[in-house]
């Protein structure tokens, strides 16, 4: 929670969450992880951690209506479980992805690379907008893997966390502006990512793209929004996943 909060005070984002409260006991909670698009400045409200007791519970779907309801922002909910999901359609939200692409690098690198990734700190100070290196460079100092990818005669920027899957030291697309670039180019992704001391790595995905480079989905994992949304852009930063680590 310390991240969180350090986070929202450093970007003057508000409050991180809602209590849901029953005299002056808290019987639910529901974290509101804000964030900036750092190409529009438009607001990201990622919700996270929703619990309310059992006895509480009629009152759940409401709580989250009621934080889910400003229509000048955007709404992630990258971990909904099946019953969140359907309260969520209701709401609004739309699933964009549904499950999770695994890549083993060692079996990726080797094929031709129409590109090139970059570490943040290679790249001169007027390349990126202030914006943009500024997101780069908190998730540097969280611990992420942060690189500028060169293809297609544009700059693209990446972020990966570091994970763990199936035992391996691996790493999980967090931010790419179209998923279907960084799925193109691979082979210059997994071999910076092999020099980065990891073997495999992660992106949400839709089951339709299973064979994507040719790898199987590595398991079901639906990510939902409300608002307009591209639904190739992977947008994970500055959420749960990054600031709540395990």
């Amino acid at each position: 929670m310390a991240l969180i909060n350090e986070h929202h005070q450093r970007r003057e984002l508000g409050a991180i969450g809602q209590l849901l409260l029953k005299g002056e006991d808290a019987e639910g909670v529901l974290l509101t992880i804000r964030n900036r698009l750092p190409d529009s400045g438009r607001i990201v409200v990622n919700l996270s951690s929703w619990y309310v007791e059992p006895s509480c519970r009629w009152f759940a779907p409401r709580m989250l209506q009621m934080a889910s309801a400003a229509e000048e922002e955007l709404f992630t909910d990258l971990t909904p479980s099946p019953e969140a999901c359907r309260l969520n359609e209701r709401l609004g939200f739309h699933t964009v992805t549904d499950c999770t692409l695994f890549y083993p690098l060692p079996l990726t690198a080797p094929r031709p690379a129409g590109a090139r990734l970059s570490p943040l700190a290679a790249m001169p100070a007027d390349t990126l907008p202030d914006a943009m290196r500024d997101m780069l460079e908190d998730h540097a100092r969280l611990g992420c893997i942060v690189a500028v990818m060169q293809a297609d005669g544009r700059q693209h920027p990446l972020v990966f966390l570091k994970t763990t899957t199936r035992k391996l030291p691996s790493a999980r697309l967090i931010y790419c502006e179209d998923r279907e670039i960084a799925q193109r180019h691979i082979s210059a992704i997994a071999r910076h990512l092999l020099g980065q001391g990891r073997l495999a790595l992660t992106m949400a995905a839709l089951e339709g793209e299973r064979n994507a480079g040719g790898f199987a989905a590595h398991k079901s994992a639906p990510i939902q929004v409300k608002g307009v949304w591209n639904p190739r852009f992977i947008n994970e930063t500055y959420s749960e996943l990054v600031l709540l680590p395990p």
